[in-house]
């Protein structure tokens, strides 16, 4: 699924001079769940981290996804970018509906995707990196019920 959305964004990714790193776990457990919906989160959350860096000059664009399985073997992505990080005055809305960052945003996306992946039994959370920056995560938990849909990385 990473590589399919990397494929989808890579026109953007060359436009904007990103550096795009991935680290991806291996022999990570498949996951059940709606496959468009969950690629719609990832490429959300990596569109917002291309934007981020857009008016970072000549800093170095660093875009990297992660992939891999937490302390309690559950799948867990980051989408991790070297713009600007999360103004602490914004950190506890950036999930609400209609809040925006973005002169041009609806301040829709990220709340769709939190209300996607909570539909799935996880959880999405952001966090400024030490520098700058800032890291978007999902965490999926892994079962044998849900959809018939497996998403595998």
């Amino acid at each position: 699924m990473v590589n399919e959305v990397v494929a989808l964004v890579q026109r953007e990714v060359t436009h904007h001079r990103i550096s795009l790193r991935l680290k991806l776990g291996s022999g990570l457990p498949p996951l059940f769940g709606d496959r468009i919906q969950l690629q719609q989160v990832l490429i959300n959350l990596v569109m917002n981290g291309i934007q981020a860096m857009a008016d970072i000059g000549h800093n170095s664009r660093e875009l990297q996804i992660e992939s891999r399985l937490d302390h309690d073997r559950h799948v867990v992505v980051a989408v991790q970018d070297s713009g600007p990080g999360i103004d602490p005055a914004n950190a506890n809305r950036l999930f609400d509906a209609f809040f925006a960052t973005k002169s041009n945003g609806m301040g829709m996306g990220l709340s769709i995707c939190r209300s996607i992946i909570e539909a799935h039994g996880g959880r999405l959370w952001a966090s400024s990196n030490a520098g700058h920056g800032a890291t978007f995560q999902f965490m999926l938990i892994c079962t044998e019920s849900g959809p018939r849909i497996c998403i595998e990385y």
